[in-house]
């Protein structure tokens, strides 16, 4: 792949010192599983072997052991200058803005060594929302976004903005846009389940120093996005009475007991934070408080997530609540036991597809790009058909993520200009392939539907290895319209260099 990938190089300033409240080792022993939990860590289109993890660098969850012994007892990654300003979210794009907007945003600044608090160095929620919203107000999950992060992108919001109410499921109009995007990448994502003590220490390494100290370095922990049940929480948030430890402050100490779920974002942990949760007039970790006949993490009183919500700054006081361990334990909402977390990287792409589209039902738009090495090939060596291009059929389980509006958005028949990657095809020819190579273009719409659209540019566009601009070959078009007869273009591209 040519690319500048500058992965994660580990590290974490401990911000807070002090005796460490050890957890009780009623399950400690248990390695924190590796297991993939379904249905919504996996996209279902890519299959029970599709590894979320398999590009990033850093070990997979379970790979490296938990030394407990060195973890601060108290880490809050919120107060980095990476992190962003807390949000009020519009809609129902929490789990965006936990995935994208908090978590990628945290993880880019730290990679590129900048800080969080301009628009330049702040990543959008809205961006990857409306790739899978369905052009609605509706609700999303955190791994949509790292996704769209995935294969796509996601561009800043100085060059892509905020979007209002009234814009749900637009599309930005603009390559420039969408070529900023092709850069900022996720290289992998990963979802752990976190219902033992052991899989809560491994989280708090994570928090940490993403369970890989370097002796004599600063360690920069990582966030982690998780969701639960968020309806009638005045039900399952207390208040810290006088007396104990932080008093004053608001703890979960169970997830709603109704409601749909709503993704937020764990920046930390603090061991000391408690709640006498059976009214016994104590704040324990090793009695059996829910009457199951053993001490587990169910049972403990004490040891808390530190999360940020996206309901505002003024919410629970500064936007920022506790979270109990034994939250994570619940039986009634299992996916409030998952943790998720990724790891970012910067690409620089070398050949990029620019498009001037027209589309009255995007949910219908069918688009393959192929290559083949030699110039005079009558069919393509390699294939793929660009998600955004295609309705995001890698969220299967949702039928149609984009929304049956016309592909700028709702009630925009208007062309959009947008850019697609060719870099990951093009390197499919591998490292010793030069010279003149021929792309294929196939544009069409589904099976037996209305749907009209219009091509009306198309070019190819060159970049060298920094990502400056080299030239822009227009493909030639003579009759762009495709809809009741699918459109095939081809073109040559000369001298791609792709490096190992």
């Amino acid at each position: 792949m040519t690319s500048i990938q500058k992965h994660f190089t580990l590290a974490a300033l401990i911000f807070f010192s002090g005796s460490i409240n050890t957890l009780m080792a009623d399950d400690t022993d248990s390695p924190a599983s590796p297991a993939y939990p379904r249905p919504f860590s996996r996209p279902s289109a890519m299959g029970k072997d599709y590894d979320t993890w398999r590009d990033a660098t850093a070990p997979d969850v379970g790979e490296t052991p938990v030394d407990v012994s060195r973890l601060p007892s108290r880490v809050d990654n919120s107060t980095r200058p990476q992190f962003p300003p807390i949000y009020q979210q519009k809609g129902g794009a929490c789990g965006q803005f936990a995935s994208v907007a908090s978590i990628f945003t945290y993880e880019m600044n730290i990679l590129n060594g900048t800080e969080a608090g301009t628009a330049a160095n702040q990543f959008p929620a809205e961006f990857s929302w409306s790739m899978c919203n369905g052009a609605k107000n509706q609700g999303s999950e955190a791994h949509h976004g790292w996704e769209v992060a995935k294969n796509i992108g996601i561009p800043t919001v100085k060059s892509y903005g905020r979007v209002e109410g009234d814009k749900i499921g637009a599309w930005p109009n603009g390559y420039a846009i969408w070529r900023e995007a092709m850069e900022y990448r996720i290289a992998g994502y990963r979802y752990t389940p976190t219902a033992t003590v052991a899989q809560i220490d491994e989280a708090r390494g994570w928090l940490f120093d993403r369970n890989q100290p370097q002796k004599g370095k600063q360690s920069i922990g990582g966030l982690l996005a998780l969701d639960g049940r968020m309806g009638e929480l005045k039900k399952v948030t207390k208040t810290i009475p006088e007396g104990e430890y932080l008093a004053g402050d608001d703890v979960w100490i169970r997830w709603g007991p109704s409601g749909f779920g709503h993704g937020i974002t764990c920046v930390g942990y603090d061991d000391k934070v408690g709640f006498d949760v059976n009214a016994d007039g104590k704040i324990t970790n090793d009695i059996d408080i829910n009457a199951d006949g053993k001490v587990t993490l169910a049972d403990h009183e004490r040891g808390a997530f530190i999360v940020v919500n996206s309901w505002g700054k003024t919410w629970s006081k500064d936007g920022r609540i506790y979270l109990l361990y034994s939250a994570m334990v619940d039986p009634t909402w299992e996916r409030g036991n998952y943790l998720g977390r990724t790891q970012v990287y910067r690409h620089i792409p070398q050949s990029t597809l620019k498009l001037k589209l027209a589309c009255n039902k995007r949910s219908n738009l069918r688009v393959t790009i192929g290559i083949a090495g030699d110039k005079n090939a009558t069919k393509p060596e390699h294939e793929f058909a660009p998600e955004v291009l295609n309705g995001w059929p890698l969220f299967g389980g949702r039928k149609n993520n984009v929304g049956e509006v016309p592909l700028a958005g709702p009630g925009d028949e208007s062309p959009l200009e947008l850019g697609i990657d060719l870099t990951p095809l093009l390197n499919k020819l591998g490292p010793d392939h030069h010279g003149e190579s021929r792309l294929f273009l196939s544009f069409s719409c589904a099976e037996k539907s209305d749907t009209t659209s219009v091509l009306h540019a198309c070019a190819i566009r060159s970049y060298d290895k920094q990502g400056a601009f080299v030239r822009e070959s227009d493909v030639e078009l003579k009759d762009g319209n495709f809809g009741d007869k699918p459109l095939s273009l081809e073109t040559i591209i000369s001298e791609i260099k792709v490096s190992k």
